[in-house]
């Protein structure tokens, strides 16, 4: 894992992640403050709301991400005031820092040219797409990368206790997003098992086992202080219900959406779009084939270990858009692709440059296609929502969307409605009402979602709202509600009267109160 520092790759490693915060700069400028995001932006910033108010998640409101990225966004409250802006500043540091942290991880097995092609995707295919809104997933991705670039540094360096801050980077990634630590901390064994069968590897038998006991002390400093803790406050049994549970009882039953068909999309943006669902499970079979022969032929290698652990790595990634096929979810999983491709890269390098200049054509034609289909992706990962936008001017806001005069009002209206010692409910899932309108929500359901709750969580939750009963309730998708939860339906039409519309968002304020 040794790199050459001669001037040109000191240069390079200047220049080239220089040029990339360039890049995520001008692609962010006109964007990092514009769109919203009324579901999960919403969710996020309330939920960091009812953390910093002192409520813990999972034990006093239901949540689907480990507890790590509501604290998160709240210390930026803390840092940066409450507000959507905040919020933005947070992701698009996320933002900045991703695609230099690639471009790091990169340089300790590529050179500074497909180190930089590995990173440079990572300005386009990610956070623009979700309005650099910094959700759980991309705080785990980031650390994730970090704790893998610490734990490759250890070893280059032969440095076992580097191993230690490495561990807990990928502990902080476990509670950040569980899927994407766990995934993590496998890719990594498996780089501890495959250099144990690498002949040429340059670490013992005894230095391997080193570097995993520091490594497995990190992660134990963090995890064992926080799990005793979450049991001393009784959290820790809600945090299995809902972040094991639930994910493999019920969220693959009503959440799923199906993989596309190659031959789905009418546009040529469409039509790229689904053929970057299809590239990462082919790139990976292509490396497990070239994996499977260096092993037939015995010339598995160090490098060969290294390829093994981003093959596994882009793989259990890539299992987050199984179950759930959007885009949001596809892009979420392709950084270690991104790096996996590039190794590929490499070893056609290597193979072409035995013949005058067939290398040297193969990379050029890479590098224009893969520019070119980031180029026909544009439209759709990077939306111009800055047209028509202005900005939203509450003190929870700071950010630029349509019509902000309308929901200003709307905001305003609520909170004449409702003194901000009452409650409100928005359902079935408009949780950024109650961030905006800075009131809160008696119950431990920050959302409802066809089929997530039994009919014994919907018992739950009208108990919990009568005793603290909101003033109003917002309610959207009033089918879906009907459908899915007739008995919240059924008690909002007991308690309560329809006063006013807007939009698609209904406003019903309770019979006692008028």
């Amino acid at each position: 894992m040794q790199i050459s520092k001669t001037n040109f790759t000191r240069f390079s490693d200047f220049i080239c992640p220089a040029i990339l915060v360039l890049i995520a700069i001008a692609i962010a400028y006109p964007r990092w403050r514009a769109g919203i995001d009324w579901r999960d932006e919403g969710l996020l910033a309330y939920s960091a709301e009812r953390v910093v108010h002192g409520e813990v998640p999972h034990r006093d409101f239901v949540s689907l991400q480990p507890p790590l990225s509501f604290y998160a966004a709240a210390a930026a409250f803390k840092l940066g005031g409450t507000s959507l802006a905040t919020l933005r500043v947070f992701g698009l540091t996320i933002f900045l820092l991703l695609p230099v942290l690639i471009y790091a991880l990169g340089r300790n097995f590529l050179g500074p040219i497909l180190s930089f092609a590995a990173a440079a995707p990572a300005c386009v295919l990610g956070l623009p797409y979700v309005y650099f809104v910094p959700l759980a997933a991309w705080q785990g991705i980031t650390i994730s990368i970090a704790a893998v670039l610490l734990f490759i540094v250890a070893m280059r360096l032969q440095r076992p206790w580097l191993a230690t801050p490495a561990g807990a980077l990928a502990s902080l990634a476990l509670l950040l997003r569980h899927d994407q630590g766990i995934y993590t901390m496998a890719a990594l064994l498996v780089l501890l098992v495959t250099l144990h069968f690498a002949p040429d590897a340059s670490f013992s038998k005894t230095d391997l086992r080193r570097f995993f006991y520091f490594w497995l002390g990190g992660i134990a400093i963090i995890l064992t202080p926080a799990i005793l803790v979450w049991w001393k406050i009784g959290a820790l049994p809600e945090m299995f219900r809902q972040l094991v549970v639930f994910p493999l009882a019920t969220y693959r039953k009503t959440s799923a959406l199906p993989f596309p068909r190659i031959t789905a999309g009418k546009t040529i943006s469409e039509r790229a779009i689904v053929l970057l669902y299809y590239l990462p499970p082919f790139m990976q079979a292509l490396a497990a084939l070239y994996l499977g022969q260096s092993i037939f032929r015995r010339r598995f290698r160090e490098r060969e270990a290294m390829f093994s652990f981003l093959l596994v790595w882009s793989t259990l990634f890539y299992l987050q858009v199984m179950v759930r096929s959007d885009q949001t979810h596809l892009l979420m999983t392709l950084a270690p692709f991104f790096l996996l491709s590039a190794f590929c890269w490499s070893i056609l390098q290597r193979a072409t440059n035995k013949y005058h200049g067939l290398g040297m054509l193969f990379s050029t034609a890479i590098s224009v296609g893969a520019v070119s289909f980031l180029w026909i992706l544009r439209s759709t990962v990077l939306p111009d929502v800055t047209p028509g936008t202005d900005r939203l001017s509450l003190s929870r806001g700071g950010i630029f969307i349509a019509q902000p005069n309308v929901v200003m009002q709307f905001v305003r209206q609520i909170q004449e409605l409702v003194p901000p010692s009452k409650s409100i409910l928005a359902l079935p899932y408009q949780p950024m009402f109650y961030f905006l309108c800075d009131r809160h929500n008696p119950t431990r359901w920050n959302y409802l979602w066809p089929g997530d709750q039994t009919t014994n969580d919907h018992e739950r939750f009208i108990e919990e709202a009568e005793r603290d009963p909101p003033a109003i309730v917002l309610l959207s998708d009033q089918g879906q509600l009907a459908e899915s939860a007739p008995m919240i339906m059924e008690y909002v039409r007991i308690h309560y009267l329809l006063t006013d519309q807007l939009g698609d968002v209904a406003i019903y304020e309770r019979l006692e109160t008028r």
